[in-house]
């Protein structure tokens, strides 16, 4: 079966190649608000649209796409850019994985093996064998009751899993099993980023009799259009104009738990405002039944144009402000 080609991410945001950040993020936010299904939106555009920020705005993976025309580790092709005249460090070092210390393995879900063998290394380089010192004297390769080695899984969820909770099937390659382990991993509603869930003997096996590691998840929220998380509470941009933000205006917005809100702009409100709105944040995992708030950031928005009438208005406007608002 012929391999499925990566898309260009740089045409499916709309930016190219040279792109910073900034505009990489600007671009997704526009394209999500007009493509996410919550707006009507098509769920595979999406879908492209997500992934190709989940690549561009990580730089260790837009790296690898712009090298190699692929994020995913696995499908780059030895003798590619980079690898003449490779070295010990260049596989086992440091940029060979991202496990942490303690020799415990860690991939992303969807991907392959991705750990960390700079542990195993430094055991050579000190005389100590590749697994630690518990080695028996010309019995090599016999160890002694050890425990098996932790494994860490990245769990992709989206905001609203997040937010509501959710259920999913993660399959877990586990070193020395033919077969992978599938297990059903119960993210709770209010899950954070970063968030871990320890599952106790779903690890690595253990040597000579010796106890299963840890299964641990941590989650990942992708990015959502409108909101973002700050613990428990959830943060919304809102833009209002200039007359809303001076004379005061009530603006429906959405919340995060699907409600709709009424929110009441005061007269005189300045950019940057932030307006509560408490308890309709996501739920508080470490209050059980509370509810952290929603924070609505006002940006007043200023038109790039005017028409005769705004012109007008804002002509008489001035002439009738006599406040000064510079200090100097």
């Amino acid at each position: 079966m012929a391999a499925t080609a990566t898309p260009d991410y740089y045409k499916t945001l709309g930016v190219p190649r040279t792109a910073s950040a900034d505009e990489i993020k600007k671009a997704f936010r526009k394209l999500a608000r007009t493509h996410h299904p919550d707006a009507g939106g098509d769920e595979a555009k999406f879908k492209e649209i997500n992934e190709a920020y989940e690549v561009l705005s990580d730089d260790k993976k837009r790296q690898l796409y712009d090298q190699y025309g692929t994020a995913n580790e696995n499908h780059i092709p030895w003798g590619g850019a980079g690898t003449q005249g490779f070295n010990y460090e260049d596989i086992f070092g440091g940029s060979g994985g991202s496990g942490g210390s303690g020799g415990t393995y860690t991939y992303t879900t969807g991907s392959g093996f991705n750990g960390s063998w700079a542990d195993i290394l430094e055991s050579i380089r000190h005389g100590e064998g590749a697994f630690g010192t518990d080695w028996e004297f010309g019995n090599f390769g016999k160890s002694k009751n050890q425990r098996g080695q932790d494994l860490n899984v990245v769990l992709d969820i989206t905001f609203d899993e997040a937010f509501h909770g959710t259920t999913k099937r993660v399959s877990v390659r586990i070193p020395g099993k033919q077969e992978a382990d599938t297990i059903d991993v119960k993210v709770p509603a209010g899950a954070r980023e970063g968030g871990r869930l320890r599952y106790k003997g779903k690890g690595g096996l253990g040597a000579d009799g010796g106890q299963a590691g840890d299964l641990l998840i941590t989650t990942h929220i992708t990015e959502h259009p409108y909101y973002t998380r700050d613990k428990a509470d959830v943060v919304l941009d809102m833009p209002v104009n200039i007359a809303e933000a001076a004379l005061g205006a009530k603006v429906v917005v959405p919340a995060p738990d699907g409600t709709k809100v009424r929110v009441k702009v005061p007269a005189g409100t300045q950019d940057g405002t932030v307006l509560t709105i408490k308890g309709k944040g996501a739920p508080d995992l470490k209050k059980k039944g509370s509810f952290g708030n929603l924070k609505i950031k006002v940006h007043v928005k200023i038109p790039d144009a005017l028409n005769d009438a705004q012109k007008k208005a804002l002509e008489d406007f001035q002439a009738a402000t006599e406040e000064e608002v510079r200090p100097w």
